[in-house]
């Protein structure tokens, strides 16, 4: 009799079509939970923390640094710990920790209790909550139209409705009461995620019958990997890079979009609109590169995607319109929305479903360097060149590199798809 193997025990969605898209449901809520009612409220509440705690902006923002480190540095952890415990526990030990954080937030007043909530639960309750274990139950769930159902997860509906909600709030209800209602919003979702099961055969385990014996025996057997099969794989040190440079570039128009418009004479209001519609494209472009990642080569469209980036990057330093400045903001939102749905399904194809939280997780450590690295290099080499076009052509020249990067990768990426079994 032939063994059956743990990618074989997947179930395709096609015989749980019931079950896999309310886990998907879920991911999308947990997903959008933890990084929207974090990273949505704090920029609008930056002012706020500034006048309870007394101290500058510059203090003010190592809270949120803090998050981005955690969440990098928990990746791997988590990552490892997805393979030996449920999703679902995961899951709840991150709504919880950032409940508690925010929940903290409300009584404290001080710019080290601050600190601590922002660095010892709620940034590990983000990790725990967000990314890597909401795609690792999409994965485990679908082996058809992943990037499709990706690019809906990975939509980030609540970090463009939050900084919405919080400020038009704010004036009535007060700092304290916004957190705890934040605090609220993460144990709401705890409901959806006691029915989390990791995958269909999580489930079918618990039937009785052979096939049932067999999935449930073959599950048991959880891939591991160790550290050099996959850093070893040729694909793994350009994707990392090309990752780095690509988010990070993100980053850095994040940081540095408001500035340098305005120092392009434009007004504070025209400036702030073009960074609101480029996080509102942020959500076509998840959904529009999970469709184009099931459909062609997923690489190749990440590597399209930074050579775009690096094309419409020219348009911020140039004496262009407004109106052409928008489109540059619609394009370069669309392209940062969906290169982590993209990068995603790349991961999948060239190391398997199964190690796909490893990688993730790894893949999240390495690239911090790039995440903390390009946005105040970008700001140095504004000050001293006095202004942004030398680091605008340095992160366009980036952005080169990545593409070439995702070239190579996709060469391993098609060698996977050709690969037998």
């Amino acid at each position: 009799m032939s063994e059956i193997s743990p990618a074989a025990a997947v179930t395709p969605v096609d015989t749980v079509d019931r079950r896999a898209p309310f886990m998907a449901f879920t991911a999308f809520m947990a997903q959008n939970t933890a990084t929207g009612l974090c990273y949505g409220s704090f920029g609008v509440l930056v002012l706020e923390f500034e006048q309870r705690t007394a101290v500058g902006r510059a203090q003010i923002s190592i809270a949120f640094s803090l998050v981005v480190l955690t969440t990098g540095l928990l990746a791997p952890i988590i990552g490892s710990l997805l393979g030996r415990v449920s999703i679902r526990a995961v899951m709840v030990a991150g709504a919880l920790l950032s409940a508690c954080g925010f929940a903290g937030l409300a009584h404290s007043s001080s710019f080290l209790a601050m600190l601590g909530c922002f660095g010892l639960l709620i940034g590990p309750g983000v990790s725990l909550l967000g990314n890597i274990p909401a795609i690792t139950l999409v994965n485990n769930w679908y082996t058809r139209r992943q990037g499709l159902v990706l690019g809906l997860v990975m939509m980030p509906v609540a970090i463009t409705l939050v900084p919405l909600v919080v400020v038009n709030l704010l004036p009535t209800l007060g700092l304290e009461r916004i957190l705890w209602l934040i605090a609220t919003g993460y144990l709401v979702i705890l409901p959806l995620l006691l029915f989390v099961s990791d995958g269909p055969e999580d489930l079918d385990s618990a039937t009785s019958g052979p096939r049932a014996d067999a999935l449930a025996s073959a599950t048991t057997r959880k891939v591991t990997p160790m550290l050099y099969e996959i850093i070893g794989n040729p694909a793994f040190l350009p994707l990392i890079l090309a990752t780095g440079l690509v988010v990070g570039a993100g980053i850095s128009k994040n940081t540095h979009l408001v500035p340098l418009i305005v120092e392009n004479h434009w007004s504070l209001k025209q400036a702030t609109l073009l960074l609101a519609i480029s996080g509102g494209s942020a959500m076509v472009g998840s959904l529009l590169h999970g469709v184009l990642a099931d459909r062609f080569n997923a690489s190749r469209v990440l590597m399209g995607n930074a050579l775009l980036q690096a094309v419409v990057w020219f348009i911020l330093v140039a004496p262009v319109s407004y109106p052409l400045l928008v489109v540059d903001a619609v394009l370069i939102g669309i392209c940062l929305g969906g290169f982590l749905t993209a990068k995603a399904v790349v991961v999948v194809r060239i190391y398997g479903r199964q190690r796909f939280a490893a990688v993730s997780g790894l893949t999240s450590l390495t690239t911090l360097p790039f995440l903390f690295g390009l946005s105040p290099l970008v700001g140095v080499l504004r000050e001293h060149t006095g202004s942004y076009r030398v680091p605008i052509s340095f992160l366009i020249g980036g952005l080169i590199i990545a593409a070439i990067c995702m070239a190579f990768v996709s060469r391993r990426e098609r060698h996977q798809a050709l690969a037998p079994g």
